[in-house]
């Protein structure tokens, strides 16, 4: 086993008793928007993180110290989100955050300002948040409140005329949306990956006006959704009750008979980890950031499909052996980790938690390993004002 050393650690300037450090943004270049990979992070790249006070704060990550005119206060009431919005391939100079007061806002890094906000009707609490600046398109899903089912939209804007939601659909998902992401595809640049609590996987080609005919396809996890996206072409679910499954990326065509899902099952078994952050991406690998806060530490694992290429069958497996493991030794301590942040080729990771710190990794010695550029992030959308006692498992 690999292992990374903590290097840095930094509050940020938080001094809120009880808070956590949310998520990540980045303002280096993103190589593939499917995947969320980055290029290495210059002298003059930052990051930003989104905090329970409400805030967004910039820093040098490097030195882990916020920049002069680095503090945003109040972004939103009760945040809940951040993005970068940029074109591929070059660096951002706009983060975009949401929250449960129904806004989406961009922020201007070069002069600390808002660069646009957007309303969602009534001021419906927002949970996910997504940006294609390519297309000027800028999406947002609702947290849900209610008790059982209910009317969950998606929204849509064009940044150019913020004062209108272009886009709503109202009728695919009955509860929280945990995850939104626009995944550019050949057949379309504008496809859209939604996730829910009501264990739907969607994708919508958001070119197309009418709900119904948008829809792409529907999968269903049978669980609750905490993260979805694409990994190696393929689609996976994972969800609060940290059981994972890999789909294959749906074809258009109906007389096309789509693989079977490849489930891998409660990954906790598995792993020996307590939770999961999310699946990320190291250069060509994809990789499990799961943690243990009872045992104190963080691993990065690599999960490799070792299917023929040849066929339709997928036969995604753990590759959790020493030789494909990284611990990044002590975590967060007792506390949970709540996103994850690889600098390519840098061997430097970057996380953040519940313990209101982030905290700066890297590997030392020749048996490190260099990581392509990478972001996961873990969400809860259940407030997290007051610090709960310490479980072994996510609160729901």
């Amino acid at each position: 086993m690999k292992t990374f050393h903590e290097t840095a650690s930094s509050n940020l300037g938080i001094t809120q008793a009880n808070s956590y450090i949310y998520s990540f943004a980045t303002t280096s270049a993103q190589a593939d928007s499917r995947t969320e990979i980055y290029t290495p992070l210059s002298s003059s790249d930052r990051l930003g993180a989104i905090s329970s006070d409400d805030s967004l704060r910039i820093f040098d990550p490097s030195t882990l110290q916020i920049l002069p005119d680095g503090l945003i206060s109040k972004v939103n009431n009760g945040v809940t989100s951040i993005k970068r919005f940029g074109t591929n391939g070059q660096p951002c100079s706009i983060f975009m955050t949401a929250g449960r007061d129904g806004r989406v806002c961009g922020w201007d890094l070069r002069s600390g300002k808002r660069a646009f906000e957007l309303r969602a009707p009534k001021a419906q609490p927002l949970s996910a948040l997504d940006g294609n600046f390519d297309l000027s398109a800028v999406v947002a899903g609702m947290e849900y409140e209610g008790i059982g089912v209910g009317d969950v939209s998606i929204f849509g804007w064009d940044v150019r005329k913020p004062d209108e939601v272009q886009m709503t659909f109202s009728e695919s998902h009955t509860d929280t949306i945990t995850e939104l992401r626009f995944i550019p595809h050949a057949k379309s640049s504008s496809l859209l990956l939604s996730a829910s609590t009501d264990g739907l996987v969607n994708i919508f080609d958001t070119s197309i006006p009418e709900e119904d005919d948008a829809l792409y396809q529907v999968i269903n996890h049978h669980s609750a959704l905490h993260h979805a996206g694409l990994m190696d072409g393929d689609v996976y679910a994972l969800g609060t009750d940290e059981k994972m499954s890999v789909y294959a990326f749906p074809d258009p065509d109906p007389e096309v008979t789509q693989a079977p899902p490849f489930v891998l099952g409660d990954v906790r078994e598995t792993l020996g980890c307590e939770y999961v952050v999310n699946i990320l991406h190291a250069g060509n690998e994809s990789v499990i950031a799961a943690g243990n806060h009872s045992e104190q530490w963080l691993d990065l694992i690599n999960l490799n499909n070792s299917a023929d290429k040849s066929s339709d069958r997928r036969n995604w497996e753990w590759r959790a052996d020493n030789e494909n493991r990284i611990r990044l030794a002590g975590g967060h301590g007792e506390e949970l980790v709540r996103d994850v942040f690889v600098s390519e080729g840098a061997n430097v990771v970057f996380t953040c938690g519940e313990d209101g710190m982030v905290r700066q990794w890297k590997g030392q010695g020749d048996g490190d390993v260099e990581m392509g550029g990478t972001k996961s992030g873990k969400r809860r959308h259940e407030g997290d004002k007051v610090k709960k006692e310490k479980r072994s498992k996510r609160d729901r």
